[in-house]
């Protein structure tokens, strides 16, 4: 019997969708894989966060900025003032009376004076009102170095956090590319299981036409039956998977609408950059020589801090009264302070000691970030290669694949093989083509991950544009 062409139509019909693709034209309902990049990095709450963060630092760092310079004051008092006098007039009244007493001889006697006695002490209690107002300053003259040393600290921190914006900025391009590109993958799954159902059911349709004309027993259409329901289990399992990957997409956006993945999963037929050119990115632009960078400027900073912790400081102070009228006059005063720390509480030696143990340590993490950047970028670029390979190499093995259903078909119609023949072949051309897919996949990611780690995480939307072999399973529906 001759094998009717549509029997393995479904299933060949999808796998052709899954071979070289060209590009096709952006919808305008659709999301590309730049514009989803554009919107993440907006609506990101890590990457949103780090840049809070390193504006926060940025800001710390300009406000030291002027720590060493001259400051203004205006000083003011005003409220009210109360004393007690006490003026002890015992010792007066005793120098007084031997000087008295010849100039009250010589007065005639008047009848019914008498001289009031002095009282032995007087006291007052007096309340007035104080105000005052001047200007005054303060001019860090000489610190040993120390302002200086904060002012890098504060640099640092403020490098430390730009590193950390470019970290979360990586982070976020790499979890997009799983969720962007996942969907692509899954959806590439469920067509391939629901084509399979498609052969599956034609394939039971013809086992029980031929188990009507005895040409079969019914043992052989039991198992097509089988063959059916595995089918639809792995369609719906399959189909469950697209939607979750569909959800987790649309969360990362923010989206309140499905999101529909414009860019398909692509493979390059050559390298897009030779490995010497990916470590020498990774060596230059990745985030962790950039962190390293900024520890490194606060270990020095803060080492240079508590080593100069006994220099002397010179401080330069001036003061000008504001106060007239009655007795208050305008008055200034201008000089210099010197303080040199003799004794401290805070053991400054073992500070100093703790500061070069920091430098130290901060030079044996780049040391091995020297060792670990390089040797991941080297990985990243072999596992890219090798999905790559696989691949390109993928395209016989699904022309066999194909080639084998087609005769498996043949044989079952002419009583030469089983329905677990034409099950299995079946099962083994959407095997290969799953296969495929992943390793569209697995390229795509090892890609993004290759970029992330040299610092260029944006490239990806470009190189998925200039890619000869691209995946679109929208079209699988129009094929």
């Amino acid at each position: 019997m001759k094998p009717s062409k549509s029997y393995i139509a479904p299933l060949a019909l999808a796998l052709a969708c899954c071979a070289v693709l060209p590009v096709r034209a952006q919808q305008s309902a659709a999301l590309d894989y730049g514009e989803a990049w554009r919107r993440l990095q907006a609506r990101s709450g890590a990457v949103r966060g780090a840049e809070l963060d390193h504006q926060a630092r940025q800001l710390q760092a300009e406000a030291l900025r002027r720590i060493d310079g001259p400051d203004l004051r205006l000083n003011g008092f005003a409220g009210r003032l109360s004393t007690s006098l006490n003026i002890d007039t015992g010792r007066l009244a005793q120098s007084l009376e031997p000087a008295l007493q010849p100039v009250l001889e010589v007065l005639p006697p008047l009848p019914g004076l008498a001289l009031p006695e002095l009282p032995a002490s007087l006291e007052t209690e007096r309340t007035f009102t104080v105000r005052s107002l001047g200007l005054a300053s303060v001019w860090p003259l000489y610190t040993g170095g120390r302002l200086d040393a904060l002012k890098e600290v504060a640099a640092g921190r403020a490098a430390e956090a730009a590193a950390g914006v470019q970290t979360a900025q990586d982070e976020a391009a790499l979890l997009l590319a799983q969720r962007y590109f996942g969907v692509q993958l899954a959806r590439h799954a469920a067509r391939l299981r629901s084509a399979a159902l498609a052969v599956a059911r034609e394939h039971q349709e013809m086992a029980r036409k031929l188990e009507r004309t005895g040409l079969i027993a019914r043992v052989e259409r039991l198992k097509a039956d089988v063959a059916v329901d595995k089918a639809a289990r792995e369609a719906a399992k399959a189909a469950s998977d697209e939607e979750v990957a569909e959800l987790a997409l649309r969360r990362l956006l923010g989206e309140e609408q499905a999101v529909e993945p414009a860019t398909p999963l692509f493979v390059h037929a050559q390298p897009v950059g030779s490995l010497a050119s990916f470590v020498e990115a990774a060596t230059h632009a990745n985030a962790a020589w950039k962190q390293i960078d900024s520890k490194r400027a606060q270990a020095a900073a803060n080492l240079k801090l508590q080593g100069k912790a006994f220099s002397p400081t010179l401080i330069g102070i001036a003061n000008y009264n504001l106060n007239r009228g009655g007795a208050a006059r305008a008055n200034w005063l201008v000089g210099v302070a010197l303080s040199m720390p003799l004794v401290d509480r805070v053991d400054r030696a073992r500070l100093t000691a703790a500061a070069r143990l920091e430098q130290q340590r901060v030079e044996a993490a780049a040391e091995q970030a020297g060792r670990d950047i390089p040797t991941l970028a080297e990985t990243q670029w072999r596992a890219m290669e090798d999905a790559r390979q696989h691949y390109l190499a993928m395209a016989s093995t699904i022309e066999l694949a194909r080639e084998s259903l087609r005769l498996a078909q043949v044989s079952f119609r002419n009583g030469q093989a089983t329905t677990a023949d034409v099950d299995d072949a079946s099962l083994n051309l959407t095997k290969a083509g799953i296969e495929r897919t992943q390793a569209a996949h697995d390229y795509v990611l090892a890609l993004a991950r290759l970029l992330a780690t040299a610092g260029r995480p944006e490239r990806l939307a470009e190189h998925a544009r200039s890619a000869p072999h691209q995946l679109d399973p929208a079209k699988e529906s129009t094929r």
